[in-house]
């Protein structure tokens, strides 16, 4: 592994664990485009869909740990919710993870702008009250089926992609209507729960790139405390819009390789 490629392999993760921190996703949403697509950018040779999704997958396990604490720490965590939603998403990731080794790139990749899109349409629902968005953690209080439905799906689709977490922010915000930054610090402990069902379920399958994976973590850790530190400085406000527009602009990537591929 040359020296470029390390760098370039330890920015990518800092950019994903900095999201992770941030936003509440874990960074795999942000991480599978760009690991799939920027090596070839600058001169480097491509990652396959498969590897990309088990890197992903440990970048982000180290990220939500780091960022989940981080939050834990601040009060922005809903314990009961997060458990029982980890739970249920670490089942599915788990099954996904397995799974996944059987699967074509095209699929993965159709997979992740389908799920992008979902996510697109939920930001469309109402957002929480004024009231909903001053509950205190303990105060707030979910609907179980849909949480334990929705999360076994997420699980599976994470399994697959060793992304799919970025689907909780929106479920818990304009679904469930709990608070935005508890949404996003609970988030955080639903991925890390999840994230090692399925980082387990590749590594005894074999998928998992050890080198890489490992410099992408390493970044990612730093990034993800940096990213924790911003969102203390952020308004609700300002912290939707950039998930919204994150997510908008990859949909649009994932699903224009999709048709071009297609053409």
């Amino acid at each position: 592994m040359n020296a470029p490629l390390i760098v370039s392999l330890a920015g990518l993760g800092a950019v994903g664990g900095f999201c992770a921190g941030l936003l509440g996703f874990g960074g795999g949403v942000l991480m599978f485009p760009l690991l799939y697509y920027v090596p070839p950018l600058v001169g480097l040779a491509p990652l396959e869909a498969k590897a990309v999704a088990a890197i992903v997958m440990s970048q982000v396990f180290f990220s939500t740990l780091v960022g989940g604490l981080a939050h834990l720490r601040s009060g922005r965590v809903q314990g009961r919710i997060a458990i029982h939603a980890g739970i249920c998403s670490a089942l599915g990731a788990f099954a996904g993870g397995i799974a996944s080794q059987w699967t074509s790139e095209r699929f993965l990749l159709m997979l992740l702008g389908t799920v992008a899109l979902l996510v697109m349409a939920m930001m469309f629902l109402p957002a929480p009250t004024q009231v909903q968005e001053e509950a205190s953690p303990e105060n707030i209080v979910v609907p179980m089926p849909p949480l334990f439905f929705f999360s076994l799906i997420t699980g599976v689709v994470i399994g697959f992609l060793g992304a799919g977490n970025f689907v909780f922010v929106p479920l818990l915000i304009y679904v469930l209507k709990m608070p935005t930054r508890i949404a996003i610090g609970s988030s955080l402990i639903i991925a890390l729960m999840n994230t090692s069902s399925g980082f387990v379920a590749k590594l005894v399958t074999g998928q998992i790139p050890a080198a890489a994976a490992m410099i992408v973590v390493i970044g990612a850790a730093f990034g993800a405390f940096a990213g924790e530190q911003l969102h203390r400085r952020l308004s609700i406000q300002i912290l939707r819009i950039v998930y919204a527009t994150m997510v908008a602009l990859i949909a649009l990537r994932i699903w224009l390789t999709i048709l071009g591929d297609g053409a």
